[in-house]
């Protein structure tokens, strides 16, 4: 496989890593500024980061009229995108480009 295959990766590894700093951001903004919404995501997840995309995908954060979090949480939005389509064309490059070269006999 050519080395410019690992470009899609490295792409989604790096929204990857920049989407852990985002869920903070917004974990952060709600339990300081929205502490209400907080408790009650809290209470009703069984796994926190999940129902904090939860709540970023199904776009919460604009009823609270608060545009430092809806900033944030469009750049995660973003982020994501970003991530799924670099995965995905990491996965064409790998079935393209074959898992590598088989063994000739």
């Amino acid at each position: 496989m050519p080395a410019y295959a690992f470009i899609p990766f490295a792409v989604f590894a790096g929204c990857v890593l920049g989407q852990f700093y985002f869920l903070r951001e917004v974990r952060r903004a709600l339990a300081s500024r929205h502490p209400d919404v907080w408790r009650k995501l809290s209470e009703n997840a069984w796994f926190m980061d999940n129902a904090v995309v939860r709540f970023i995908w199904k776009k919460r954060d604009r009823a609270l009229n608060d545009p430092q979090l809806s900033a944030i949480t469009r750049r995660i939005r973003k982020l994501q995108i970003v991530a799924l389509v670099a995965w995905v064309a990491y996965g064409i490059c790998i079935f393209a480009f074959g898992f590598g070269n088989p063994p000739t006999h």
